[in-house]
Order: C-alpha cells, then sequence, then structure tokens
C-alpha cells in the first residue's frame, strides 16, 4: 500500500499520469475553423475538481464532459431533483415512480445519452400565476427529461462558476441569491454611491434560437458529443431558453454574460436579469443608464421600460424586487 500522499505515476487504468499528451492515436486535427469538435480533438475546458486558490498539486483537467451524463451522475441528479416538488410531466410519471423505478431506468437512460440516441418525451403546458397576479405559460417536461437537463446543468454550472460569471453577479448560480446582492449593493451605498440606473432586462428567455444558444456553450464548452446532447434536449423545448427548463436558469446567465463583460467600468451588481449600477449622482446614473442599455442593444436585448428607471436616492431594500 502507497502512502496516501505519495502520487502514482504511470497510464494505469483510474491513474494520475504525468504524461500529459494525448493518447488518441490517429487523430487528425479538426480544420475549417469548426468550433464543435469531437471531444478527443478538443482542447482542455474546465477541470471539474479545478481549485481557485493557487495549489502545488497540478490540477486534473478534462476536455469531456459525457461522464458527466453517466449512470452514477445521473443518480446524483436525481437525488437533487428530489428537493424540490414536482408536477409529472405529459406521460403522468412521478417523481416517487422515477425512484421506484430508477434501477432499471437510469442505466438505460446513461446508455441512450452515451450512444446519442436519447429522444426528450413529450411536452405539458401549465399556466402558473406569479407572484404579481400575472400568469405565466409554463412548460413542464417529463421526469426523465428533467433528471438529464439536472445533469447537463450539473456539467456546465461549474465552467460558468471558474470562467464565465463575474462576481457581482447573484441569482441562478450556488450560493448566490437576492441576499448576497443587497450585500453587494450595500457595500457601494456605504461608500457614497446613493444614485442607482436601475436596468431590468425585457424578455430574458425569448429571442433566441437553439443554433445560437448552442454557439455561446461552445465558446466555453469543447466536447462536441456533450453538445450535440444539449441540442437535442434544447430542440424539444418550444423556444430554448422557455421557463419549465431545467437549463433555462443557466442558459439565461450565459446569456447575459456577454453583456456583463461590457460593464466592468461601473459599479454595478447583477440579481438574476436586472441590473443596478451605483453612482454619486443622477446625472452620473443617466450615464450608466445609457451605458446598460447600449450594452443589451449589442446582443440583441432592451430595458423593460415599465421596470427600469433612474433612482435619485435609493433605498437598497427597495432594490431587486419581483415585480419591482
Amino acid at each position: 500500500m502507497q502512502d496516501g500522499n505519495e502520487r502514482v505515476t504511470g497510464p494505469g487504468r483510474g491513474r494520475l499520469s504525468v504524461d500529459h499528451s494525448s493518447r488518441v492515436l490517429v487523430c487528425e486535427p479538426v480544420i475549417g475553423g469548426q468550433r464543435i469538435v469531437p471531444a478527443a480533438q478538443a482542447p482542455s475546458t474546465l477541470a471539474h475538481r479545478e481549485m481557485v486558490s493557487p495549489s502545488p498539486v497540478p490540477v486534473v483537467q478534462t476536455h469531456s464532459l459525457m461522464p458527466m451524463l453517466s449512470e452514477k451522475r445521473l443518480r446524483a441528479a436525481l437525488r437533487q431533483c428530489g428537493r424540490r416538488a414536482s408536477a409529472p410531466g405529459a406521460d403522468r410519471m412521478t417523481l416517487a415512480e422515477l425512484r421506484r423505478r430508477a434501477p432499471d431506468l437510469l442505466p438505460a437512460l446513461a446508455r441512450d445519452l452515451a450512444g446519442g440516441t436519447w429522444k426528450p418525451g413529450p411536452l405539458r403546458e401549465v399556466c402558473i400565476p406569479t407572484y404579481t397576479g400575472k400568469q405565466m405559460l409554463t412548460t413542464v417536461p417529463t421526469m426523465i427529461d428533467r433528471l438529464v437537463h439536472r445533469a447537463m446543468r450539473n456539467a456546465i454550472e461549474p465552467i460558468l462558476e471558474t470562467r464565465v460569471l463575474k462576481d457581482w453577479v447573484s441569482g441562478f448560480r450556488p450560493h448566490r441569491n437576492r441576499i448576497t446582492a443587497l450585500r453587494a449593493a450595500a457595500q457601494h451605498h456605504a461608500a457614497g454611491f446613493r444614485s442607482v440606473a436601475d436596468v431590468d432586462v425585457a424578455s430574458v428567455s425569448e429571442g433566441t434560437t437553439v443554433d445560437e444558444v448552442i454557439d455561446w456553450c461552445a465558446k466555453h464548452i469543447h466536447d462536441g458529443s456533450f453538445l450535440s446532447r444539449m441540442r437535442v434536449a434544447l430542440a424539444a423545448m418550444p423556444y430554448p431558453i422557455a421557463p419549465g427548463s431545467g437549463l433555462a436558469p443557466l442558459l439565461i446567465n450565459l446569456r447575459l454574460s456577454r453583456v456583463d463583460n461590457l460593464l466592468d467600468e461601473l459599479r454595478i451588481v447583477r440579481f438574476a436579469d436586472n441590473y443596478a449600477a451605483f453612482t454619486l449622482d443622477h446625472r452620473s446614473a443617466h450615464g450608466a443608464f445609457a451605458t446598460i442599455t447600449g450594452a443589451l442593444a449589442e446582443f440583441g436585448m432592451r430595458p423593460n421600460e415599465s421596470k427600469s428607471r433612474v433612482r435619485a436616492r435609493v433605498n437598497v431594500e427597495d432594490l431587486f424586487l419581483i415585480g419591482g
């Protein structure tokens, strides 16, 4: 038995090798500028065990996300799905039934995902009353499809957290919610920046195509097999970021991350699809409002006119309210 701190070398099964060169033989590089490539030909993307702080231990890296759709990962996703009360989809399968049948269904589902034969089930549409009293049309996938969405989200989320999303973004993120957004806003307010450009993005889920969404993902994910499975999942929805999709919250953040990259010059906080830029005076707040509006326009979006405004003096607790 080897000491727990001793590094095992060599290419043995299940071990880390000091040789980081490719082991794929007779594998010519893809040419022609294509972004989506087979995993074997792709550059490394993100290590799901990557450490944020510097460490003398080499980081384990991977360029394939398909292991995140394995039976083991599907079981983990099933446990996560069980934390929420969920209505059945069009096939009427309940979460309890999925749990009972998991020993048979999950191995078969993992094989279908690995082989590229998985097909999403039918959708059920329901109207759900929102907090403000409006009726929102929501698409309800089957339990199995929600399980796949959760597993895909688990694969992509670490990439966005580590490499894409700004520190001033809260909402639709692990451990980042309205409370963390308000804390960040309170720091700007306490520093004397009390005029706010409050910009809510209009219809952030709409106006995209499957090809566009996959193109956003391909900038950060270089596993063509995984992107192919994502394409199948998104194509089954009425539109790619439709409410009800387990991938929609993550894709909203990915869509807005391109806007975020143009706003680093501002003292800003984003909660979900609501931006708040903090300035010293009313005039500067109007300038920040124009900057955010221009950044949204760069990517085919605009402010919600009924919810967006410049606040001369703001109470932090009034920010990021539903319907506010």
